[in-house]
């Protein structure tokens, strides 16, 4: 598996754990109004965190995706050496 989609997975957990400590604080605590504040952006600074990684992700795949097509367009169109390692 890829470092980056290694990546995205860990920041998926961070997420689910976040939120998770959002509902155990909810339900099984009484927090008072600031740690409520502190518990929930943390929650959701970690989902923002995870939005970002994800965008880079996925642009970082299509990006590579992208440049592989167009490497096998050049060679189509102006030659080069064969994909199979004769020259």
């Amino acid at each position: 598996m890829k470092v980056r989609w290694l990546l995205l997975i860990l920041a998926g957990l961070v997420v689910v754990a976040a939120w998770s400590a959002v509902a155990i604080a909810y339900f099984f605590f009484d927090p008072s109004i600031a740690v409520w504040t502190a518990v929930v952006t943390v929650a959701a600074f970690s989902l923002e965190g995870f939005f970002w990684v994800a965008a880079g992700v996925l642009g970082w795949s299509f990006l590579a995706g992208r440049r592989a097509t167009l490497l096998k367009w050049k060679r189509r169109l102006f030659g080069g050496p064969a994909q199979n390692g004769a020259e």
